[in-house]
């Protein structure tokens, strides 16, 4: 089955009856619910392999906010790394997007970095949202191997071949459908509004003063987004970045996802073309149109004629959806894009052989933790979008192929297509106002060339909080953390410590260029350290101590961020 993308994108054609949105505090369960949390350093049982010291808590929550009259409770798995500087000055909420990726461990796993990043300062942590993780964990395949593998349907790109996008949509039905046969019970319970509700819950366990520092990077910026409109007077220090426009993603209409996609690609090749001693493909072609003439000419021989490759007594196919699944994967992380030009080069040359071979060396082991189906119970269960058919989405398909030509059929439509049979609903969305004045100002973030949460996305996100700041990075990737900043390092830090925004137009500019073969700490080796260290020498050590912990963060963020 064909992997959704780091979040959802739709829009509303066939609305269908949807929830009401229920009143602020009207009509809640708070039965069975911790006025605190207790933190306990014996956390063998959630099988993090890690040096980082960390706590861990198990946390009640009401199952069903909607429902007054229940007593069913949830327990939320919470992880915590204690700041390096005490006392701390708070605790930071993280959510590293999906949805679908486990908060928990991208806690432990990236708390090093944050720390480092934060200024040592704050408590951090980590919670597995509902449907994710060890929590309420939503899968389709009875958590099996075998059954995803026989029962989960083949998908292919909307560009492969003319009857891709009909079969598509029978296929999601199918998921649909076997989706529905496992998780009917807990189907309506994922949704975003019920885990920002639980988001206050723990804000206020935490025993601080009620208010929530936050830091959510794409699909957590429509978490984030949402709880500051929900509960806008507990806001004290939130960053979105990578953002995702919050009203696209409840309405449905979310046509903006793609709007940079092809930015980026054209950034790959002229970045290829620049730094030809670093990027295989330049020895093909000198020029960015060539190298993406060749790439082009590769994958539309390939959607007429796959290629059978045997490699080790094993056979596998090389396929159009294949191929350019993994070089739009590589769009999210330009630290990636000197590996994609290499199997592009193997590609073109006709070396399939070595396509392959250098496909598994890259090749990773699944997470027990993984969620793959969550994002479809998050996001789905949320959407107000659902089609009967193909034909159904026709105007829609129109809208978002006018946004990229590289990837608007062939990307811009799978969520989509995943959503529209969907048979369960959130018990619970949000449908508004779509402006609010929270209690401190957020910080919101984008790259000038994200794959998949445009900057015009985070400029709209930008005008529905009053007295919030903009900072954009004139970066590559999705997320900051794709190609990171010392300058944006600097702000956040800035911002979460005192609270002071970015000045008004203020663009970060990322620390090494494209296709480079410099290492971040050549880039920031300290100058000569003997005993006198000078001042400037001084920021050296910093800088290159911060950056260092960018990048570490960075590589493993997208591993989380490709998950889903």
């Amino acid at each position: 089955m064909l992997s959704i993308i780091i979040f959802l994108p739709f829009i509303a054609q066939q609305v269908l009856a949807r929830p009401q949105p229920s009143p602020r505090n009207a009509g809640l369960n708070t039965n069975g619910t911790d006025n605190q949390i207790q933190w306990s350093s014996d956390c063998d049982y959630l099988g993090f392999e890690t040096d980082v010291g960390f706590s861990c808590a198990n946390f009640t929550v009401p199952l069903d906010y909607s429902d007054p009259q229940s007593s069913e409770t949830l327990i939320l798995t919470l992880t915590k790394v204690n700041a390096t500087n005490q006392p701390a000055k708070g605790s930071i909420l993280f959510n590293p997007g999906g949805p679908g990726s486990g908060g928990a461990s991208f806690n432990i796993d990236g708390g090093d970095q944050f720390q480092t990043i934060l200024g040592g300062n704050f408590d951090l942590i980590g919670f597995d949202p509902r449907g994710t993780g060890y929590t309420l964990r939503f899968d389709c395949y009875n958590n099996s191997a075998i059954e995803r593998l026989l029962l989960s349907p083949e998908q292919n790109l909307g560009n492969s071949s003319d009857i891709a996008l009909g079969a598509d949509f029978a296929a999601s039905q199918v998921v649909a459908a076997q989706c529905l046969e496992t998780n009917a019970e807990i189907g309506g319970l994922l949704g975003t509004a019920f885990v920002a509700r639980d988001m206050e819950r723990i804000v206020d366990a935490l025993g601080e003063d009620g208010l929530l520092r936050y830091w959510g990077f794409s699909y957590g910026t429509a978490l984030g987004a949402t709880f500051s409109l929900m509960f806008p007077e507990k806001v004290d220090k939130v960053i979105l970045d990578g953002n995702v426009n919050v009203e696209e993603y409840w309405s449905g209409d979310n046509k903006q996802s793609m709007e940079s996609l092809d930015g980026v690609v054209q950034g790959f090749y002229d970045g290829c073309a620049s730094a030809p001693q670093n990027c295989e493909l330049a020895q093909l072609a000198n020029t960015s149109e060539a190298i993406a003439g060749l790439v082009n000419s590769a994958l539309e021989s390939l959607r007429y004629s796959p290629v059978v490759v045997t490699l080790n007594e094993s056979s596998t196919t090389i396929t159009y959806t294949d191929v350019k699944n993994k070089m739009f994967s590589s769009m999210y992380s330009p630290a990636k894009w000197r590996s994609q030009a290499k199997l592009l080069t193997r590609l073109i040359q006709g070396n399939y052989t070595g396509y392959v071979g250098l496909l598994k060396k890259a090749s990773g082991g699944a997470d027990d933790r993984d969620t793959p189906d969550a994002i479809l119970g998050i996001s789905c269960g949320d959407a107000a979008y659902r089609a009967k058919s193909i034909m159904d989405m026709n105007e829609y398909k129109d809208a978002v192929v006018a946004t990229s030509q590289w990837g608007g059929l062939d990307f811009g439509l799978i969520n989509t297509l995943s959503c529209a049979p969907w048979q369960m609903k959130a018990k619970e969305v949000y449908a508004g106002p779509w402006n609010a004045e929270t209690k401190s100002p957020l910080l919101i973030i984008g790259n000038s060339y994200d794959p998949v949460t445009p900057l015009v996305s985070a400029q709209y996100n930008n005008e529905v909080f009053g007295g919030s700041a903009l900072l954009q990075q004139n970066g590559y990737g999705h997320c900051t953390l794709a190609q990171p900043s010392l300058c944006t390092a600097k702000l956040v830090r800035e911002y979460f410590n005192t609270g002071a925004l970015p000045a008004p137009g203020t663009v970060c500019e990322p620390d090494v260029p494209l296709f480079s073969n410099q290492t971040w700490k050549q880039a920031f080796a300290p100058l000569g350290i003997n005993g006198t260290v000078s001042s400037t020498t001084k920021r050296s050590v910093d800088d290159s101590i911060l950056l260092d912990a960018m990048v570490k963060l960075s590589e493993k963020f997208h591993q989380y961020s490709r998950r889903s």
